[in-house]
């Protein structure tokens, strides 16, 4: 049995299905954080994630009348914001390896460097032992990489990390478990190698 979302997040649905701009205004200043931080974990990119959270906005607002109210609102949107970041994902996967560069008046390349555009709280992700942890979650499947991230660093019980993957709770266990022991053995294997 599912409990009934509260009283204002039911008339936030409604005002959202009636298409109020007070409700997609409401919607944004309650959940953007939310939906950013999730989106960035998963992404580790913040254009990348802003791109993602605006997707997700734009899917809630367009598709809210299939929202069945079965659980609550931060529920749908943790599933909505996850799945645009693993699209968007899939889709820098698919990009990779084309070389971003610029040109100088005589014809030589100047590869664009990360750092020029690194924002203060990436620099501290230069951190060695932080950095390992990113590359880590790089390296980690992205399936795995968003069940880690929701129950995790989310704090969503397992059951809500399964809804927001529409996966079952089993599959959520399973992915949650992989991923700790993926990224186990990675730390494990790259502090060595930092240590040699």
């Amino acid at each position: 049995m599912t409990s009934q979302p509260p009283i204002a997040e039911q008339e936030l649905i409604a005002g959202l299905k009636a298409h109020e701009a007070w409700a997609c205004e409401q919607l944004i200043a309650d959940y953007a954080e939310m939906v950013y931080r999730v989106c960035y974990r998963i992404l580790q990119d913040p254009a990348d994630a802003e791109d993602a959270m605006q997707e997700t906005f734009i899917t809630v607002y367009r598709n809210i009348d299939s929202f069945r109210g079965d659980a609550r609102l931060s529920s749908w949107l943790y599933r909505v914001a996850t799945n645009a970041s693993l699209s968007l994902l899939r889709t820098r996967k698919r990009k990779q390896g084309l070389n971003v560069s610029l040109e100088t008046d005589e014809g030589d390349e100047l590869p664009i460097a990360d750092e020029a555009i690194a924002l203060p709280e990436e620099l501290v992700l230069r951190d060695e032992g932080l950095q390992i942890l990113r590359e880590g979650m790089d390296a980690m499947s992205p399936k795995l990489r968003a069940a880690l991230v929701l129950y995790e660093l989310e704090g969503l019980s397992m059951k809500e990390t399964a809804d927001a993957l529409d996966i079952s709770e089993s599959a959520a266990k399973l992915r949650v478990h992989r991923g700790r022991i993926f990224l186990r053995d990675y730390l494990a294997q790259h502090a060595l190698e930092a240590q040699t």
